[in-house]
């Protein structure tokens, strides 16, 4: 049993690398491959959790299978071949990252890192909104979906996403709600005021991503007790050069 557990981040990194690439480039099994990739996805945090089904199997569930729908919605939109053929190593290699390291900490805790699955846990979910907002400013942009459906699925995933991270943190829920209710409505008004910008999908989403990280950031280091001025100095610094960097580089319509 305990072979099954080592051996399913290395086969989830391959298989969703592997399944992408055919995905994007045979049509045909398109859409029975993504379906093919949540269900190994499932399968994997399945065996990890000791093949039960916990409120722990459901909660450590969310990253991965958010994770891999959204960076699948944003390949719809990728259009340079080099970047369809490098996306699916990334994601791949990303999934492997956080199930690895879900092994060392619940199987193997004399290789674990104390704060790996948090750190992990937070930049797979950084991600995870940037490619669901990507994504969501494609479908309004190119496809005219409604605006209301787009804000109110950013408004639904953004809840789950901080509640995520908060569990991963060990937060109690009632400690943390306001927090995330007030991020979360942010984060609809930012996407609301970011429809009106004459920019691509991919620009718009950068911008409000760095909100997010911002924002998300600060809150996580709030809950650990550790917020100081130098960790402030230090978000504002990345933050605002990844914002400068993009409004000054970006083709503007």
């Amino acid at each position: 049993m305990i072979l099954a557990k080592r051996f399913s981040p290395y086969a989830l990194g391959f298989l969703v690398t592997a399944g992408l690439i055919l995905a994007e480039f045979v049509p045909a099994l398109t859409w029975i491959g993504y379906l093919f990739l949540i269900a190994v996805t499932f399968v994997s945090i399945w065996i990890l959790f000791d093949k039960k089904f916990s409120r722990e199997f459901f909660n450590g569930l969310i990253v991965p299978f958010l994770f891999l729908c959204s960076a699948i919605l944003l390949s719809l939109f990728l259009g340079n071949i080099y970047i369809k053929v490098l996306f699916p190593f990334l994601i791949g290699f990303l999934l492997f990252i956080y199930t690895e390291q879900l092994f060392y900490y619940r199987y193997w805790p004399q290789r674990y890192q104390s704060g790996a699955i948090e750190n992990t846990t937070f930049y797979l979910v950084v991600l995870s909104f940037f490619f669901l907002a990507a994504s969501l400013f494609g479908f309004y942009i190119f496809l005219h979906a409604p605006k209301l459906l787009l804000i109110f699925a950013v408004t639904i995933v953004t809840v789950i996403l901080n509640y995520q991270l908060f569990w991963v943190m060990k937060v109690n829920f009632w400690e943390t709600w306001p927090y995330n209710a007030v991020l979360t409505l942010v984060i609809f008004e930012a996407f609301y005021v970011l429809t009106f910008l004459p920019a691509g999908f991919i620009v718009s989403a950068t911008i409000l991503s760095v909100l997010y990280y911002f924002a998300l950031g600060l809150l996580r280091y709030h809950f650990m007790d550790r917020l100081e001025t130098k960790i402030i100095k230090r978000y504002l610094f990345v933050a605002g050069t990844m914002f400068l960097f993009v409004v000054l580089t970006a083709r503007w319509t």
